[in-house]
Order: C-alpha cells, then sequence, then structure tokens
C-alpha cells in the first residue's frame, strides 16, 4: 500500500516501502521468478527509501515525516537474507565543530505501541527523508522539508549538509527529492515541485540543471535511475500535466 521509493540490492532485487506510518517494507523480484516477500524486520514506520552498503552489509532507511527518524539495519546473517536483524535509529552529537551520528537499537521495530523514531528519547529528527543513495562508503540523502541534500560517511560517522537552499550561492534546488548517482559522484537531485528539474551537485560543489519538466506544475520528478551502461537517464513525472495521479509520464535522456 502506498509503495514509495525504495531501493535496489545488490543481489537484484528491488526493496519496495510503503509509506504510511505503520508501513513495512517488501523485498522484490524484478525478473518475475519469486513473490515479493515482506521484510518485517526493516521496521513499521513511514519508509521512504533504502540504500544498501554492501561493503559493511548494512542497510540504511529514511522516514518521511516532519520529524523523521535516519536508519540503519544490521542482517542476522550474511546477505542476501533479511529476515532478521537489528533496526537502529540515528543520534547526532557535535564534535569539533562537526556533526556525527551515532545508533541506537529499536527496542519494538513493529512499533505496537509507540511509533520506531520516538522509541529513543534522544533520536535525531530530520525534515522529511526523502531519497537516499550509497556510494564508496558514503549515503547521500535529501530532506523535503528544510531543502536539504545530506552526506553520512559510514567510516568516520561523520554527517555533512552538501545542500542546504537557505546558505546556498546558488539556492535553485527546492522540493528535493529522490537521488540517484553516476559513478564518478554527482548526485542527481530529482524536484517535488520547486521547478520539476533534475538537478545535479557535484563533488566540486557545483549545482547545474539538467532536464526540466514544464507545464507540469502540480507533479512531481520521481524516479531517477540510469541504465547499466549509464548512457541512458530514466525519470518520470509522478502525476502528469494533468495533476491528477492518472496521467504520469516517464522519460528517457540519452546520451547522443
Amino acid at each position: 500500500s502506498l509503495n514509495c521509493a525504495g531501493g535496489k540490492t545488490p543481489w537484484q532485487t528491488w526493496i519496495s516501502c510503503e509509506e504510511f506510518d505503520l508501513g513495512q517494507s517488501y523485498e522484490c523480484d524484478p525478473f518475475g521468478q519469486k513473490a515479493a516477500e515482506v521484510r518485517p524486520a526493516l521496521g513499521r514506520f513511514k519508509h521512504e527509501a533504502v540504500a544498501v552498503d554492501p561493503l559493511n552489509e548494512i542497510l540504511y532507511l529514511t522516514e518521511d515525516q516532519p520529524d523523521g527518524g535516519f536508519y540503519r539495519f544490521r542482517p542476522d546473517n550474511s546477505f542476501p537474507d533479511l529476515s532478521s536483524g537489528t533496526l537502529e535509529v540515528a543520534r547526532m552529537h557535535e564534535s569539533e565543530g562537526r556533526l556525527h551520528l551515532s545508533w541506537a537499537p529499536v527496542p519494538d521495530p513493529q512499533a505496537s505501541v509507540t511509533p520506531t523514531r520516538y522509541q529513543i528519547a534522544d533520536y535525531a529528527p530530520f525534515r522529511g527523508g526523502e531519497g537516499l543513495v550509497y556510494q564508496e562508503g558514503l549515503i547521500y540523502f535529501s530532506t523535503k522539508r528544510d531543502n536539504r541534500v545530506w552526506c553520512y560517511d559510514v567510516t568516520s560517522s561523520e554527517l555533512t549538509v552538501v545542500y542546504d537552499i537557505e546558505t546556498s550561492a546558488n539556492p535553485i534546488l527546492s522540493g528535493v527529492d529522490n537521488l540517484t548517482i553516476t559513478p564518478s559522484g554527482d548526485v542527481l537531485v530529482a524536484e517535488d515541485g520547486g521547478d520539476m528539474q533534475v538537478i545535479v551537485l557535484t563533488p566540486d560543489n557545483r549545482i547545474i540543471p539538467l532536464v526540466q519538466i514544464p507545464a507540469h506544475d502540480r507533479s512531481e520528478i520521481t524516479g531517477p535511475a540510469f541504465d547499466p551502461s549509464y548512457r541512458r537517464l530514466y525519470f518520470s513525472s509522478q502525476r502528469g500535466a494533468e495533476g491528477d495521479n492518472s496521467h504520469g509520464v516517464t522519460y528517457e535522456v540519452s546520451l547522443a
């Protein structure tokens, strides 16, 4: 119900997330050989996206709430077994002017009495967790209510803000939402509203408009993804030009 971004796994499945208060995560086979399986150990909350750290065998998850948590899941067994494990929520602290995250186990991932994020009193609230992507030890994620894109270093535990509409010298990105990333580390950010653009954040701090969908003012851009060769980019206008959820459009951008 109400599936949202989710994310792919290194073993060629897709984790589809439910975006409501007691939503769950389903592991799906894009090739249609196996039925989807619910993964209760990943917790019940308003799921948005998933990214997999294949080296440390950890899943990271965002929560689309005004005060949502940032989570990670450590399975009991080696990948690809996600049937059991420990769900943890991030806590934030500052050291020598830098932000760092630590992790606290969620006592009741099924949220049978208390929502997952509220089970740890000093959890770090993020203002509407959205897209999430992993590359080479870095986790990038966006928060829509403050128009920020964050970067978490899984080795150092340091958390940095790589884009903030309030402080950026080029604040053209608003309505931050789904993310994808290129092999060279360019983060593509899809706008939910805003100017209906896909914006590129480069490793050297440039902010580059890549593509815009005109006349789709009541829609949002979703699902940016590359083909394996990185020569084709796909994304969708969720509600289309009509803005009524029944006229969604998917686009392909190809290298000449």
